[in-house]
């Protein structure tokens, strides 16, 4: 009998753990692949704030109206302690930054006015108790930015004059003027033609609703500042010739005494241009982002520095990282500077030591912290901030005592169901030695004996990374049966000044060869099929495809977004006048270099890879005539080509059923040649 209940009871447990595994195995298979259709499903978390108290945290959801083929945003209130969150302001069409009052009873936020304002960007505020919204601002011009003043009765912003309206009038016979250009620099991405606009500081009195133009002139002044006294602003400017130049300084103006601005920086390079310089809690020091050399442009890094507003002497406290710094702000004692680094497929939130010199990483290596955006908000060395990793898009985590929390799940729900497949790290060697590092995800159900097709997607910049986050364009790929390899190529950030310089002026050299041995690397593994071997990208990632293309014919698909081959069509064309002069001069005083960089157009003849030609119609920043003539060669070469010019749209697209149609039709012609 004892033999009888022995056996029973190793039998009952073989059962019980044949039926977990049973249900774990089914809830597993139960999990769909990763589709086209979800790409509307996926929230898009930003513009977080913590409250002054840090017990709530603000920040804005943005999601897709199918209906009105629109992006939405929401702004959420969450109670850290409580863990409870809920909508405080639904269905906006767009919400810029969102920030606390300092007595935390208000949130401010931008959105478009009402009435006659409806076409400007406002400062609205809602209460957190009441969700009582009101339009604070009331100018014909756009507002970019604001910051509440310490005391919270006032606020500095950023307001730009609204260009003149240069289209043409449904209503009337009138005709629209000429467009008269005298500007060096006269055109930018989402604005068109530049005209005379400037950006410049106001006061709001948030009482009163009374406001006061700061600064005036032919300069445009951006990220304001407020001193812990609530009596001088720091900003960020660039004087002279401002559209020859991108020689960004930091200025303190008194406002009690607005005429006489004083210039803190005097660095060459772009001192804080893309960063608020940061106030230490006495107010007798800034922290900012110090410009690298300016004949480097964006090849230089950003170093995390400290000026001493008295003396104005510097020091750059991050010389020796050799990585990028961004986003850098203060510890609540003044002790210690938080910022984010950019290291190899990494960006971590940091915090630098002015006591002992020492930085110290504050988040996981395996979760993911944009530095080109303020993703964190420190509140007595609590943290709110967003984050994302390889298996889920951005939600909003909390810090606190060396505890790292998820607060926010808007995105848990559809990850649940769906299949998400593991994104592994890769590493191989280029031409000359050099270890390159990358990632690659697998299809479901992978079988390495069997053949697979390859994808790789290259980044856009040329100076950025790919990192450990949530892609779904590569886990859509993955999901329709090819594997996904990204790399960083010479030339990508996050691997120091050296390695991102070497294509200075040397553009589909060294960094397309990269792109060549990470085919030859897939290859080496056994199970990528040579003849099916697919790549693609998005603006330099598009350059770089063509480039990649006209110089290595295994490829047989290849997909090309907002990219060019003929740079000698750009010059006066798209907004980088002042970087080309810098890089790579005049095309009549450097002519060779011109046409080296222009190799895949005057090699069109070399290329044999059918490729997707894509581009938004008002994209300034690579403008449309890149991909024309790229697809006008290959049509006149008769290799397998098309373009898609999308509509009003500029480099990024603001259409929904764009952005999935640019899905659709990649995976589409990957399945005809690849397949």
């Amino acid at each position: 009998m004892n033999k009888y209940i022995k056996l029973s009871t190793l039998t009952l447990s073989i059962f019980i753990s044949l039926t977990w595994i049973d249900v774990s195995q089914s809830t597993e298979l139960s999990k769909e692949k990763i589709t086209i259709n979800d790409l509307y499903q996926f929230n898009e978390i930003s513009s977080i704030d913590v409250s002054h108290s840090a017990n709530q945290i603000a920040y804005s959801v943005s999601s897709v109206d199918e209906k009105k083929d629109a992006y939405r945003n929401d702004i959420w209130l969450l109670d850290v302690n409580k863990n409870k969150e809920k909508i405080l302001l639904k269905g906006n069409p767009s919400v810029g930054k969102i920030k606390f009052s300092p007595d935390d009873t208000l949130i401010a936020y931008l959105a478009p006015g009402m009435g006659k304002y409806s076409e400007y960007q406002q400062i609205w505020t809602i209460s957190t108790n009441y969700s009582l919204k009101k339009q604070r601002t009331k100018l014909k011009a756009n507002i970019n930015d604001f910051e509440w003043s310490p005391e919270g009765t006032q606020m500095v912003f950023v307001a730009e004059s609204k260009a003149t309206d240069k289209k043409t009038k449904k209503t009337g016979i009138q005709t629209p003027k000429p467009i008269v250009i005298d500007r060096y620099h006269f055109k930018q991405d989402g604005k068109d033609f530049l005209d005379d606009e400037r950006q410049h500081l106001y006061l709001l009195d948030i009482k009163s609703r009374n406001t006061k133009q700061l600064t005036q002139g032919n300069s445009n002044e951006i990220l304001p500042s407020w001193s812990p006294d609530s009596k001088k602003i720091a900003y960020v400017t660039k004087t002279g010739e401002m559209d020859r130049t991108d020689n960004y300084d930091i200025y303190i103006l008194d406002i009690d005494s607005i005429d006489n601005p004083i210039q803190l920086t005097t660095n060459l390079g772009a001192d804080s241009s893309s960063s608020r310089p940061q106030w230490s809690p006495d107010g007798k020091r800034i922290a900012y982002l110090h410009g690298g050399d300016p004949a480097l442009l964006w090849y230089a890094l950003q170093e995390l520095a400290v000026i001493d507003v008295d003396t104005k002497i510097h020091s750059i406290l991050t010389k020796e990282l050799d990585r990028n710094a961004s986003s850098p702000q203060w510890s609540h004692d003044g002790q210690n500077i938080y910022f984010v680094i950019e290291d190899n497929m990494k960006s971590q939130l940091a915090q630098y030591s002015l006591k002992d010199q020492k930085i110290k990483r504050i988040t996981p290596p395996n979760y993911y912290i944009s530095g080109w955006s303020k993703n964190y908000v420190v509140r007595n060395e609590k943290i709110g901030l967003i984050l994302s990793n390889t298996n889920s898009p951005d939600e909003v985590f909390f810090y606190d005592e060396g505890n790292l929390n998820q607060k926010s799940h808007h995105n848990s729900e559809l990850l649940s169901s769906r299949k998400i497949l593991e994104t592994e790290t890769i590493s191989f060697k280029a031409t000359d030695g050099e270890e390159l590092f990358g990632m690659m995800i697998k299809p479901d159900n992978f079988d390495p004996s069997k053949q697979y097709p390859l994808i790789i997607r290259m980044h856009g910049g040329p100076v950025s990374q790919y990192g450990l986050y949530f892609n779904y364009d590569w886990q859509l790929f993955a999901a329709n049966g090819y594997v996904v390899m990204v790399t960083n190529p010479r030339g990508s950030s996050g691997r120091g000044i050296d390695f991102q310089k070497v294509i200075f002026a040397d553009w589909g050299n060294v960094d397309a060869d990269d792109i060549s041995q990470l085919a030859n690397y897939a290859i080496s593994l056994g199970y990528i099929d040579e003849n099916r071997l697919g790549l693609g990208g998005w603006s330099y990632g598009g350059m770089l495809t063509n480039y990649v293309i006209a110089k290595d014919q295994r490829f047989k698909a290849a997909t090309s977004g907002a990219g060019i081959a003929n740079i000698l069509s750009g010059f006066g064309d798209d907004q980088y006048i002042r970087e080309y002069i810098v890089e790579i001069g005049t095309p009549w005083d450097n002519t060779e270099t011109w046409l080296k960089v222009s190799h895949p157009f005057l090699n069109a003849n070399n290329i044999v890879t059918p490729t997707l030609f894509l581009v938004g119609e008002k994209d300034y920043n690579v403008p449309l005539i890149g991909s024309e003539q790229m697809y006008q060669a290959l049509k006149y070469l008769n290799i397998p080509t098309e373009l898609i010019v999308y509509p009003g749209e500029h480099h990024s697209f603001s259409t929904p059923s764009y952005n999935k149609d640019v899905l659709e039709r990649y995976l589409a012609w990957y399945e005809k040649y690849l397949n």
